[in-house]
């Protein structure tokens, strides 16, 4: 192997690597993980090794010399998708902010949660073993300075909002419930 062919093959191996992080910070940004999918990262690492064995045994009957590349590359991508999703988890930080209310004498607590975003409304019973009864649980979404709280309650959907520590739209109530935030 000349020194230009070497040269070549070292260059089209930091071209590939370019690729490969260009295209797995993408995709870890499509996937959003948070902490709560611990199955999400072994699929995706999976594909990427199968599709660079893939394209090494192509590569193998075409061009030896670059199906290295592609070699090493299975080995470089699961460890640059785990960075990434690392990354991602820890520029992306779980959190839960909890709020009490109360609707005709039961105490209810919302949480809404970012990364994922979502929101959970449960009854707070004082004596039962199950001290939690879970009544509504959905998407949120931060629109402007409220949060849309996406949620599914008798087979229809609905929207309520949270804004300036009101929950309006709650289907068991038509006014805006004041809410006090837990410390």
């Amino acid at each position: 192997m000349t020194k230009s062919e070497t040269k070549l093959l070292v260059g089209i191996g930091v071209l590939i690597l370019l690729i490969d992080i260009f295209l797995l910070k993408i995709w870890v940004a499509d996937i959003e993980p948070n902490l709560f999918m611990s199955n999400g990262i072994a699929f995706p690492r999976f594909k990427s090794i199968g599709i660079n064995l893939l394209i090494t045994i192509v590569l193998y009957f075409i061009k030896k010399r670059y199906s290295i590349l592609f070699l090493i590359n299975a080995i470089v991508c699961p460890l640059l998708f785990t960075f990434f999703w690392n990354s991602w988890i820890e520029n992306h930080p779980y959190s839960e902010t909890n709020y009490h209310f109360k609707i005709q004498d039961r105490n209810l607590r919302l949480n809404i949660s970012e990364n994922p975003n979502t929101y959970e409304i449960y009854e707070l019973d004082p004596n039962p073993t199950d001290s939690l009864k879970i009544i509504e649980i959905g998407m949120n979404k931060k629109i402007g300075d409220s949060i849309l709280l996406e949620g599914w309650n008798k087979g229809e959907f609905f929207d309520m909002y949270f804004y300036n520590n009101n929950l309006i739209g709650l289907p068991e109530s038509p006014n805006p419930i004041k809410l006090n935030k837990k410390k």
